[in-house]
């Protein structure tokens, strides 16, 4: 059974671009929606797909329904067309690239390696990513299968590299309480200061100091808002990347930005205009 009930699949497929895929882009959503989840999302272990339905569609005081509004009517959707064969007019009979950075989209990346995350991120100019915060959110909670959560590629399928990593994973995890507890006694709680936000905040500083034994291969969410010319580009560079991680977010990139601003990334893959 997948993660969402019918009646929820329902409900989020208007929302993104699939519901089954680690890459996936969001549409029809007001900018503050996406704004406010992406910020939401770097501080949870959810899924973003999950949190826009338990903590924005399935939450009263949200005010999902009033800010999203109803499914676009058919001229609006006319409307979407008839710009976007403008736009291919402009950026491949004109070749005028700046327009592309006068629209772009939000793309949530999940189960990335560390590693990976850093690839796309290394792409500030149009790009702005928030990644899942190392300082608030504990990554030692087990998949589905019970194992850590760290990139397991074909390409790295040796014995060694498993241990390593299972290794380094205990090791942060045995070490969360008594980090946790040690830093408490050296910073009591202040007059005035609420328990909760003590206990978050010290919390918090144990897991800054851990987070330098999870390896380059942990699994992490990441949400990146950018223009279509920028995007292009990432597309691009990941393509070109010797990581074979790298190159599959590439092709997972083309295809669900294919779906909300394709005129903006049709260039990105084509053998025509340099695909590496």
């Amino acid at each position: 059974m997948g993660e969402f009930s019918a009646a929820e699949s329902s409900l989020l497929g208007r929302y993104f671009t699939n519901l089954d895929r680690p890459v996936f882009a969001l549409r029809n959503l007001p900018e503050v929606v996406k704004g406010a989840l992406f910020s939401r999302y770097s501080r949870t272990e959810k899924s973003l797909r999950r949190v826009l339905l338990d903590e924005f569609i399935n939450e009263p005081d949200s005010g999902f329904d009033r800010l999203a509004g109803s499914p676009p009517a058919d001229d609006d959707m006319v409307a979407v067309r008839r710009a976007e064969e403008f736009y291919e007019r402009v950026l491949v009979g004109y070749g005028d690239d700046s327009v592309a950075e006068l629209a772009g989209a939000h793309v949530a990346v999940e189960q990335a390696s560390t590693l990976a995350a850093k690839a796309l991120e290394d792409s500030r100019i149009g790009i702005s990513p928030l990644e899942k915060s190392t300082r608030y959110v504990r990554f030692d909670r087990p998949g589905p299968d019970g194992r850590y959560l760290y990139h397991r590629g074909p390409e790295l399928a040796h014995p060694d590299y498993a241990r390593a990593a299972d290794a380094l994973f205990a090791t942060y995890s045995n070490m969360v309480e008594p980090a946790t507890n040690a830093i408490r006694e050296r910073f009591p709680q202040d007059e005035g200061e609420t328990d909760r936000a003590w206990k978050a905040a010290t919390r918090a500083k144990a897991l800054d100091l851990l987070r330098g034994l999870l390896p380059a291969g942990t699994l992490t969410n990441l949400g990146l808002f950018g223009n279509g010319r920028a995007f292009e580009y990432l597309i691009t560079k990941m393509a070109a990347s010797e990581l074979p991680e790298c190159q599959t977010l590439a092709t997972d990139l083309d295809r669900e930005l294919s779906l909300v601003i394709p005129s903006f990334v049709r260039r990105a893959l084509d053998d025509r205009y340099g695909r590496p």
